[in-house]
This record gives C-alpha cells, sequence and structure tokens, in this order.
C-alpha cells in the first residue's frame, strides 16, 4: 500500500510542476487574446511566487493539527477551482486572481507530501521514496511540455488550463480511498533522530534558528536559484552560446531532465543504504550533498571556459544533474532533522524563502547579460559564476554545522520524561 501511497504523491509532484509551466507555454495566445505587454505578463508570474510563498507558510503549518491526507486533497480542489477558473478570465486582473489562486494552493504541497510520506516510510526509506516523490517535478516541467503544448495548439489554453483542474479533481477523489496511515506503526532503527518525537509549537522558532537547519535552509534557496536559471536561461544557453538548433535544444534538454531524475532517485537509494548501514546522518546524506555540490560547482564553472559544443553540453548537462538530486537530498534531511509535528511548519517556511530565489535569481542573470553588452557570453559567463560561488559557500555552511543538528537521544528523552515527571509531582504537593 505504501508504494501505491508513494504512487499518488508522485503524480500530484507531477501535476505540481505541470501547472507551474502551463502559463509560461501558453504565454503567446494568452498575451494575444489580453492585449497584455511582456511587463503586465511578468507581473502574473511574480504574483503566482507572492501568492506560492504565502501558501506554502499557511497550508504547511496546518499540518501542525489537521490530518495530510485531506489538506492534500483539499489543495488539490483548489487547483482545479483556480485552472477551471480559466474560462472567466477577460482582464490582467481576472488572470493575476487566478494565479494567486493556484500559486496559495500549490505553496502547501511539498511540505503536505512530505508529513505524508512520513506517515508510510521510515527514515531508512526515505531518501528513495523522497527522490521518487520529488522527481515529479521534473516530469511535470521537462515531459509534459509536449502534451500541454498540444493542448493549448489543439484546444485553447482555457480548455487545457481546464483539463488540468479536472485531473486534479480526480486525482483528490480517488486518493480519498486511499488509508490515512499504515495499519501497522512504522518502527525506526535510529532513535536519535529528532523526527522521532514531538514537540510544543511554541519550540518552532528554536527549531528555526538552529545552525544546521538554517544550512538546510540555504540549499533550498540555493536549489530554487539553480532552478529557475535552468529553467530560464539553458534553453537560451543552449541556442545562442552552444549554438545548438532550437530542435536539438529540446531534446537535449529533454535528455538532461531524464538523466537527472534517474540519477536522484539513484542517488536516494545509495543514502538510504549507508544511512541503514552507519546510522549516521553525517556519514549518509551530509556526505552525498556535500559531494552533489562540489561536483555541481566544478561542473558549471567548466561551462564557462570551454569553447566545444559538446563538452558544453556535458558539463552544462551534469551540472543540472547534480541540482536534481538537490531536492530530494536536502528535502530528506529536513524531515529527519526536524520534530515530526513541525515538517510541514518548517517546510513551508523553508519554500517561502526559496521562492524568493524564484525571483531575483532570474532577473540578476538577465541583468548581467544586459551589462555584458554585446559580448553575451561574458554576461551568461557572470550568471553561472554566481551559481558556482552558491555551490562551495552552502558546501562550506554545511560542513560548518553539521554538528549542530537537532537531535532526539534516548539520554535527552529519559531526561525530558523525568523533569515532566517532577514538574507533574510538584503540581501534586501544591495542590
Amino acid at each position: 500500500m505504501r508504494w501505491v501511497v508513494l504512487g499518488f504523491l508522485f503524480l500530484l509532484s507531477v501535476l505540481n510542476y505541470t501547472d507551474k509551466s502551463v502559463l509560461g507555454l501558453a504565454a503567446e495566445p494568452i498575451m494575444s487574446e489580453l492585449n497584455l505587454s511582456y511587463d503586465q505578463f511578468g507581473l502574473v508570474g511574480s504574483s503566482f511566487f507572492a501568492a506560492y510563498a504565502v501558501g506554502s507558510i499557511i497550508l504547511g503549518t496546518l499540518t501542525y493539527r489537521f490530518n495530510s491526507k485531506y489538506l492534500l486533497m483539499m489543495i488539490a480542489i483548489g487547483w482545479t477551482i483556480s485552472l477551471a477558473s480559466a474560462y472567466f478570465v477577460e482582464t490582467l486582473t481576472h488572470l493575476i486572481l487566478l494565479r494567486v489562486v493556484l500559486g496559495f494552493f500549490e505553496g502547501g504541497t511539498l511540505g503536505l507530501c512530505l508529513v505524508h510520506l512520513a506517515r508510510w516510510f521510515t527514515s531508512a526509506q526515505r531518501g528513495v521514496a523522497t527522490a521518487i516523490m520529488t522527481s515529479g517535478t521534473t516530469v511535470g516541467t521537462y515531459l509534459a511540455a509536449p502534451l500541454l503544448v498540444m493542448g493549448i495548439t489543439n484546444l485553447g489554453w482555457q480548455h487545457t488550463f481546464a483539463l488540468l483542474g479536472l485531473v486534479s479533481f480526480a486525482w483528490a477523489l480517488f486518493f480519498f480511498f486511499m488509508r490515512e496511515e499504515p495499519k501497522q506503526p512504522l518502527v525506526e532503527d535510529v532513535k536519535s533522530l529528532a523526527s522521532n518525537r514531538e514537540v510544543p509549537f511554541k519550540y518552532i522558532l528554536k527549531v528555526l534558528i538552529n545552525p544546521y537547519v538554517l544550512s538546510i535552509f540555504l540549499v533550498g534557496f540555493v536549489s530554487m536559484w539553480i532552478t529557475t536559471w535552468v529553467l530560464t536561461w539553458a534553453p537560451t544557453y543552449l541556442t545562442k552560446i552552444v549554438g545548438l538548433e532550437p530542435q536539438s535544444m529540446s531534446l537535449i534538454f529533454a535528455g538532461m531532465g531524464i538523466t537527472g531524475t534517474v540519477f536522484a532517485i539513484c542517488a536516494g537509494k545509495f543514502t538510504d543504504v549507508l544511512f541503514k548501514k552507519n546510522k549516521s546522518l553525517i556519514k549518509s546524506y551530509d556526505r552525498v550533498l556535500v559531494t552533489v555540490l562540489l561536483v555541481g560547482a566544478a561542473s558549471y564553472a567548466m561551462t564557462t571556459i570551454i569553447s566545444s559544443p559538446v563538452l558544453a553540453c556535458i558539463f552544462l548537462g551534469l551540472g543540472l544533474v547534480m541540482n536534481t538530486s538537490l531536492l530530494p537530498l536536502n528535502t530528506t534531511i529536513k524531515t529527519l532533522i526536524i520534530p515530526k509535528n513541525l515538517v510541514g511548519s518548517v517546510t513551508g517556511i523553508s519554500l517561502s524563502i526559496a521562492s524568493m530565489a524564484g525571483i531575483i535569481g532570474p532577473w540578476i542573470t538577465g541583468y548581467l547579460i544586459t551589462l555584458a553588452g554585446d559580448d553575451v557570453r561574458s554576461g551568461f559567463n557572470s550568471g553561472v559564476l554566481v551559481i558556482v560561488s552558491l555551490y562551495v559557500v552552502s558546501a562550506i555552511v554545511l560542513l560548518a554545522t553539521r554538528k549542530f543538528k537537532i537531535t532526539a537521544t534516548e539520554k535527552e528523552d529519559a531526561s525530558r520524561a523525568a523533569e515532566k515527571e517532577q514538574r507533574n509531582l510538584d503540581v501534586v504537593l501544591e495542590q
């Protein structure tokens, strides 16, 4: 049953990123029909991420009180309502409202999925499970594009939006018949993980300012920065700098996405094996994550000094593959180092921070390219060097803070239990 549940979460992840990308693919007919300028259309995209940041915090926090299964159904139905309302869009304001509603409900997706995933998979199984779930982002971004373009071309953008909303509703309907949690409680092998305990909500600030949690936030920010760079600028880099034809570029781009998905799942399985063997986050997830960051930094750096189109594709592809692995690795660590009843809230806050990278990252690269004038390659290289710097800084911060992670050892648990028992005894004596 747990693999069926994982399949549902994977499909939800696919729908999440398909809904994100459909606006860009339908840009031309939407701008033409509504008579929008480029800056007005850009405002529509920004409104989505602004609502996404708010929704990630609010919806993620609801997991502290409400069942994740029904919250997931709620956000899927929210997508249905927003996408189906495409038939009523006649002005810029209507389009912004549609994307604001969609962005709000999509903001909580990752946090809710992580909470629900933790109900079905132990810490030693969560690496590959998270990698499979988050691989839906790649499928929704890269592989769904041809189908969306076909729908927009043949049916129109309103019908395509509405069909996506219908699929979301069907997902919620079928998910209703899934169990909320396994019949038998999960048995954790590693007792020292913070995710094995619950804490009062008032301790969330203490969790948020933990140095290692902050380093994980930084990795999430960097991952989002590079993801939006890839989606915004990588196609232009491959055509303008590398010199590929658009058709060849699209095939190579899709191949990079597929390779990254396969590698991320393999990396998740590898870290699960290491974690099960060593019972240590430092000797498993930390080492793999730092390695991914350093290999990614080296790969992107190489694209700034080589001139061969083949080598440029290889190194850019290797960097993209490394970045595809960042999300599942970073996400899995988050579910292990945060008390389980705060995972949704903390994930929502981290996503709201990461979404800022999605807003400023592409703009900074565009600014650097404009600043370079006629030397477009130099501008692209400057944007890539920013990525390299972010990778290296993230690796250093992880190495510096990894011994500060939150734990829940048996000794700590016993101490807390003794303190609670003493407080209860004091209350009784006072009465």
